[in-house]
């Protein structure tokens, strides 16, 4: 069998015609093997090759026919299909969160979304070689993905160090390894429960290329991306940020597109040495007479390019699958709390947790009382005693997708789990706060002072990470829930052994630019272990300083 490239195709004057023309005799020939027809026995083509490319290939088998001459073929160990992925740009929309990360590194729930679209060409599409065009912090891309066998693909690297020509010049430099179909998609694009795998069943054969696009129902979200008007499945024309709407239908950064589509992009450089956007090149190739097809999506797309977007597609994902997270409930014990057992039984009435821990020192006369309750006892190791450095002994031996703090004298409320649970969609950590009057129980020893002091520290972290948007109102409120993915991405900067812990994850989600959200929860009048140990003067002014000296590092980075 012999593979021919489509460059000895665009250099036919009139090479459509010379196809059209090559293939019809071809069907004569006793040669001509058509995928999805086995007829021809010494043709051996996978199934699932049969299914991709029905119709769309021809396979040549000991023939010497001169007319199969400047026909692509493809052999049955070819490619199917190849991935490019264009990553070369500096994301400036989305600054800050791109000044010192690359765009296609920014994570959706702890996966970099760059890895979700390759995992889309992997499963979906059938890929297995992808080139990845890189250039500004592009090392960083590198790193994170090696040569992709970690991703169970073969990545193969390119560089563009022309970034003011725009992607399409990153599309044409994915050349020296593309001489096949090929699968565009851009790294800064989310897409959750997408039909991807239809493309592969399109009539995309007769077509240069084919553009994935969807129907929405707020024209801004087409404004900011591009409009394609189609009929009968073929476009008609494709517009970059319109200004006038004419239908429902936004164009996504997906687009398959036949090898010939280099050299049409090759020649728009030639005549237009400055940047070419790849979308307008595309509408004058339909308006000089090119096909192109259309592919509907389905499912739900977000176009990644500032902090709003970002916070979109993470909520997306998350709500998606939010009922199948696994949910973890850590329970804070100082080791004398009489009430355990009566704690354990409210919050397991909500049925919201798949996993119930008591975090215990090495001492502790409640031991047997939370095992019989039911609850999986962690004990720490001695010399382990401090708030701070038995949460996070505790969570470094808990892989819930989903983590509830609390304490083990029911100060909190276990209804107010669901409102924890309500707002952590949107958020990367919800805590509450003890501060809203309305809520605290009567006789509380939250009040005057104390409550003061709180929102005094609360207020002052706000306003020293005041560009990061977040309203503190309370700094030692216990009860939270935060993601697996926001441990992960924190727990390096921990360092406080002391109840200053709670106010460092706090600071730690700033730092990172996780979305922080606080809700007034109800304070009952119960936590006597914790006011014994940590309600004094030292621990304002650890939480004091352990704030300020936060802000100065941060200062420093």
């Amino acid at each position: 069998m012999w593979y021919y490239s489509a460059k000895v195709l665009s250099k036919c004057w009139n090479w459509r015609l010379h196809w059209r023309s090559a293939v019809s005799k071809l069907r004569k020939s006793p040669s001509y093997f058509r995928l999805g027809n086995m007829a021809h026995p010494k043709c051996h083509i996978s199934q699932k090759q049969q299914n991709i490319f029905s119709g769309c290939c021809v396979i040549v088998c000991g023939c010497q026919n001169p007319i199969h001459a400047g026909i692509v073929v493809m052999s049955e160990v070819q490619q199917v299909l190849w991935g490019l992925i264009p990553a070369a740009g500096k994301g400036s929309r989305a600054v800050p969160y791109t000044e010192n990360q690359h765009k296609a590194l920014l994570n959706i729930n702890g996966v970099p979304n760059i890895e979700r679209i390759i995992t889309i060409m992997r499963d979906d599409l059938a890929i297995t070689d992808i080139v990845i065009v890189i250039g500004h912090l592009g090392e960083q891309i590198q790193r994170q993905l090696g040569d992709g066998e970690r991703l169970r693909v073969r990545l193969h690297y390119v560089v563009n160090d022309a970034l003011e020509k725009g992607w399409a010049w990153s599309v044409l430099l994915a050349k020296k390894y593309i001489s096949t179909y090929f699968c565009v998609m851009l790294c800064d694009e989310s897409y959750l429960s997408s039909n991807h795998a239809g493309l592969l069943r399109a009539p995309w054969q007769d077509a240069l290329f084919t553009c994935a696009g969807l129907k929405v129902d707020d024209e801004n979200l087409i404004k900011r991306n591009y409009a394609i008007t189609e009929k009968d499945g073929y476009l008609q024309s494709l517009i970059e940020k319109p200004n006038t709407i004419v239908n429902d239908i936004m164009g996504s950064g997906t687009f398959l597109c036949s090898p010939e589509i280099f050299a049409f992009i090759e020649l728009a450089f030639e005549r237009h040495k400055a940047a070419i956007d790849f979308v307008s090149l595309l509408n004058d190739l339909l308006q000089a007479g090119e096909r192109g097809r259309f592919f509907q999506l389905a499912g739900t797309y977000v176009n990644i390019n500032d902090r709003d977007s970002l916070a979109l597609a993470r909520y997306h994902d998350r709500d998606l699958h939010f009922a199948n997270n696994r949910k973890a409930l850590l329970i804070y014990a100082e080791g004398d709390e009489e009430s355990i057992a009566f704690t354990l039984e409210r919050y397991r009435e909500t049925a919201l947790f798949d996993e119930i821990f008591v975090v215990l020192p090495d001492s502790s006369v409640i031991q047997r009382r939370a095992s019989d309750a039911g609850a999986q006892l962690i004990v720490c190791p001695a010399g382990c005693v401090l708030y701070g450095e038995k949460l996070r002994y505790a969570l470094q031996r808990i892989q819930a997708d989903i983590v509830v703090l609390t304490e083990a004298d029911y100060s909190f409320s276990a209804r107010d789990v669901a409102k924890l649970f309500a707002y952590l969609r949107d958020a990367d950590m919800v805590i509450g706060t003890r501060t809203t009057r309305q809520l605290i129980e009567q006789g509380s020893t939250m009040r005057g002072a104390v409550r003061i002091a709180h929102t005094a520290l609360g207020k002052l972290v706000e306003m020293l990470w005041w560009d990061r948007e977040a309203r503190f109102t309370d700094t030692g409120c216990t009860l939270r829930a935060f993601w697996r993915s926001t441990w992960d991405a924190i727990a390096p900067d921990l360092n406080a052994k002391g109840p200053a812990f709670s106010v460092e994850m706090m600071i730690a989600c700033l730092d990172t630019r996780l979305r922080v959200l606080e809700i007034p929860v109800n304070y009952f009048n119960r936590s006597t272990s914790q006011i014994r140990a940590y309600r004094n003067p030292k621990a304002f002014w650890e939480f004091l300083l352990l704030i300020f000296k936060k802000r100065f590092k941060a200062f420093d980075r």
